[in-house]
């Protein structure tokens, strides 16, 4: 975690991430439609990413290693009636060679 990492947060309007500088976008609860995963190998590390769609085609990356991912990853699991934490779990061992993950599709 860098002190650049943007930080996570959800309330109940929504998720958000926070850029800093007064860069705060996201994707309020009843706009999220999917919620996929994927892995990829950065120079010394894996990074593992949840992104967050809507039907419109916005999307909000959201990074495991952020600060905030841990209580995002919770409100996400009582905000959205499907989706299962032990799948957020095990995303965190995916491999960058495997292919992106359908977490969460919205009925």
């Amino acid at each position: 975690m860098d002190s650049q990492d943007p930080r996570l947060f959800a309330d109940p309007r929504g998720v958000w991430r926070d850029d800093g500088a007064g860069r705060v976008h996201g994707i309020r609860w009843h706009d999220i439609d999917g919620i996929d995963g994927y892995a990829i190998d950065a120079t010394d590390r894996k990074l593992v990413f949840v992104e967050l769609g809507t039907a419109a085609g916005e999307r909000l990356e959201l990074r495991t290693d952020w600060p905030g991912y841990r209580e995002v990853a919770t409100a996400l699991v009582v905000h959205l009636p499907g989706l299962d934490v032990e799948a957020l779990h095990r995303l965190e061992q995916t491999r960058a060679e495997d292919p992106p993950t359908i977490l969460w599709w919205k009925d």
